[in-house]
């Protein structure tokens, strides 16, 4: 008897939950981008590989109690690699070392790209001056902190 009522109840609740009415849901918006029709592009950057020669130096003491630095014959030398940042249209270039965080990178990246804005020195004042919200339409939402 207890299996037919608890099996009654359960079909009652499967019944009443299947039945309730639906939600409404609220049309989406959607776009639909032409690639092909491209109206306008923004200014050039270039991105390159630049190899920097480099020589270990020394800190020697001389005689005279002062300090130099020098180039000896057991100093390495070599090459280093700098991700080299130009901008065709204007001259200006920066280079940036290859320890960069991969977020900063892409941050200053997208920031030259939307505000068309050389990257400079220190990072912190590009982007502060380089802000997506200077140029970004006001009636799109959109979180610039990311």
């Amino acid at each position: 008897m207890k299996i037919i009522s608890f099996a009654l109840i359960a079909i009652v609740v499967i019944f009443a939950i299947n039945c309730s009415p639906t939600k409404h849901f609220e049309p989406s918006k959607s776009r639909q981008i032409k690639p092909n029709e491209v109206t306008a592009y923004h200014k050039a950057m270039e991105l390159k590989i630049a190899w920097f020669p480099y020589a270990d130096l020394q800190l020697k003491k001389t005689k005279a109690n002062n300090w130099v630095i020098v180039e000896s014959d057991s100093t390495k030398k070599g090459a280093i690699p700098v991700i080299m940042i130009a901008y065709p249209d204007s001259g200006d270039s920066v280079w940036v070392e290859m320890n960069t965080r991969n977020e900063l990178l892409g941050k200053l990246i997208k920031h030259s790209l939307m505000t068309q804005q050389p990257i400079f020195e220190p990072y912190e004042d590009y982007l502060a001056q380089a802000k997506c919200s200077k140029c970004h339409p006001s009636n799109v939402k959109v979180d610039f902190d990311w």
